[in-house]
């Protein structure tokens, strides 16, 4: 299928849902445990979900070109990702192997990286290649003291990474055949960051967080005089790609459409947006101009931080980068913490208080059911290595 003919089909499933006041449905009503978001399950999902399984570190527009970095810290892990000299990618610890200071900040270009400490030197292969007072360190072997290298692998417009040192990545076998291609096809290997990255602070367990990206259920409520003005709410396509998954909501702009014979129809991307989540914790949201990329990271059973970066098409026009940059404070500021985040801290202490045996996510909720029962999946799979003699 072309490009065409798959956001063609998208539109036409978004239309009969507008039409009919209908959404994409699970086959069942799932009750979740509340012991899903006890500090017990908070530790061993840690352990299993963030820091052994593979994870997007960034979009690959966020190195550019040769000789860039772009930090970022995961769980507590400060990661400096590097495009080298050939255009490889790289990650690392962001930490100097001197006495453990954080190496640098934010992204850019570079061609090495000096510890502010005491001017330790790397390269963008995180080799230590300059010890200021050589002498005074003779005896250490220099090969071992680079900067200490992380799983990574780039592909499909991603960068895909592991926390811990370890098996090397594969970015086919992590997405799976289909959403690779489809993520191919979408073609935003070169889309560039626009703003700074920033972390939002949410009172809330990661799960919570990451369920108010994926469901509209709520539009027409908490978002009435924000996001339903112009999308509607209750409408949701929805498609698994093993552990991953697609939703597509439709924006309002999408009922000029009703009545338009399929042949006159143009740049349908205008009438709906992409919003994929990808296994465990990121959310990749996509319209025809932007695409912005939440990585919904645990802190403790109780609270989160959400990594936030916004990458731009790289032909807009001037007035389009503008009204991008413009309404961003207004997505982050009065949504998403104004809303999302405000009513997920409104589950705290709820779901730990021990007055809920469950919480329930209803067959109009077909993306959350699919991410937990994922998570608790992997959780078991990792069990049985473990009990595995």
């Amino acid at each position: 299928m072309d490009r065409e003919a798959f956001e063609h089909a998208i539109v036409r499933r978004l239309l009969d849902h507008v039409e009919n006041r209908t959404t994409d449905l699970a086959d069942d009503v799932l009750e979740l445990s509340t012991d899903a978001y006890s500090a017990e399950t908070h530790a061993e999902e840690v352990d299993v979900l963030f820091r052994d399984h593979p994870l997007v570190l960034c979009l690959s527009g966020a190195l550019p070109e040769p000789n860039t970095y772009f930090t970022v810290d995961l769980c507590g892990s400060p990661v400096l990702l590097t495009r080298d000299a050939r255009g490889e990618v790289h990650a690392m610890a962001n930490i100097c192997r001197h006495r453990g200071v954080r190496l640098v900040d934010g992204a850019g270009a570079a061609k090495k990286f000096t510890c502010p400490f005491h001017a330790w030197v790397y390269d963008l292969e995180g080799a230590l290649v300059r010890v200021p007072v050589g002498e005074a360190f003779e005896g250490m072997c220099r090969d071992e003291k680079g900067l200490v290298e992380l799983p990574v692998a780039e592909g499909y417009g991603l960068v895909v990474g592991r926390l811990r040192p370890g098996a090397a990545v594969d970015v086919d076998e992590y997405l799976g055949p289909g959403l690779a291609d489809e993520l191919a096809m979408l073609d935003f290997a070169d889309w560039r960051p626009y703003g700074e990255t920033h972390v939002h602070e949410v009172a809330a367990n990661w799960k919570v967080t990451l369920d108010t990206y994926r469901e509209n259920y709520h539009f027409n409520y908490l978002h009435r005089r924000t996001l339903a003005t112009y999308a509607h709410g209750g409408v949701l396509t929805f498609d698994a790609f093993g552990a991953h998954l697609r939703n597509t909501s439709a924006l309002r702009s999408i009922d000029a459409l009703k009545g338009v014979p399929e042949s006159e129809w143009t740049d349908v991307t205008q009438h709906f947006s992409y919003q994929y989540a990808l296994f465990p914790n990121v959310s990749l949201t996509f319209d025809s101009r932007h695409a912005e990329l939440w990585q919904i990271l645990p802190i403790d059973a109780a609270s989160c931080e959400v990594v936030h970066t916004a990458y731009a098409r790289p032909d807009l026009d001037e007035a389009e980068q503008a009204k991008l940059v413009e309404m961003a404070p207004w997505i982050c500021d009065a949504v998403v913490d104004a809303e999302d985040f405000w009513v997920a801290a409104r589950t705290e202490p709820g779901v730990r208080s021990g007055l809920l045996d469950t919480v329930v996510f209803g067959r109009n909720e077909p993306a959350p059911q699919h991410l937990h029962r994922g998570f608790a999946a992997a959780v078991e799979a990792a069990r049985e290595r473990r009990a595995r003699p």
